[in-house]
């Protein structure tokens, strides 16, 4: 029909009540519109992590009030750029860490919450370094502030996490 706008769906799931797995649903609905300063990014992997199970069981500190949608980080391509966004383009890919939001088709978030991921990587490879190294990266340089030449005992070094403290344990010149 001329002159209608179009209305495009898309899908995302939703905690309706802190439980487990039978707390998911899959909800369609309209497209979210990004507001001023905001980018709206088609999700391209989301990564599933313990938070994400703690959030949809309602023991998380930071977890939503229920009904929300799940999902503490993402990777996904630049859609639509809200009023006052520059600096980004329609289809650069991003990494995010919106701490909840991410099982959708489709999320909107603040421009600065956005970070460039490399052009030929994998989105779902991708996706498995942001909570992960970042939550590594905080607890060795923020909380154990180590030095090169330091000794650490990575407890239980398995997992996204511990994999990356590894990793990193060795970057940061550490004695594991």
């Amino acid at each position: 029909m001329e002159g209608s706008k179009r209305f495009v769906r898309h899908t995302r799931i939703i905690v309706t009540h802190y439980g487990g797995p039978d707390a998911l649903r899959v909800v369609e609905e309209e497209c979210p519109e990004p507001k001023d300063g905001e980018v709206r990014v088609k999700v391209r992997a989301a990564g599933v992590s313990l938070p994400d199970i703690m959030a949809r069981e309602g023991v998380h500190p930071e977890t939503p009030l229920a009904p929300f949608t799940p999902g503490w980080d993402l990777v996904g391509v630049v859609d639509r750029l809200g009023a006052g966004v520059s600096g980004i383009e329609p289809g650069q890919i991003v990494a995010a860490m919106p701490i909840s939001g991410a099982y959708a088709e489709f999320v909107c978030l603040p421009q600065r919450e956005l970070v460039p991921v490399p052009s030929g990587l994998d989105a779902a490879e991708a996706v498995t370094l942001v909570l992960n190294y970042i939550t590594a990266y905080q607890m060795l340089h923020r909380s154990a502030k180590v030095r090169p030449g330091q000794r650490a005992l990575i407890h239980g070094a398995a997992g996204g996490v511990g994999s990356a403290l590894l990793q990193l344990g060795q970057l940061a010149e550490l004695v594991l």
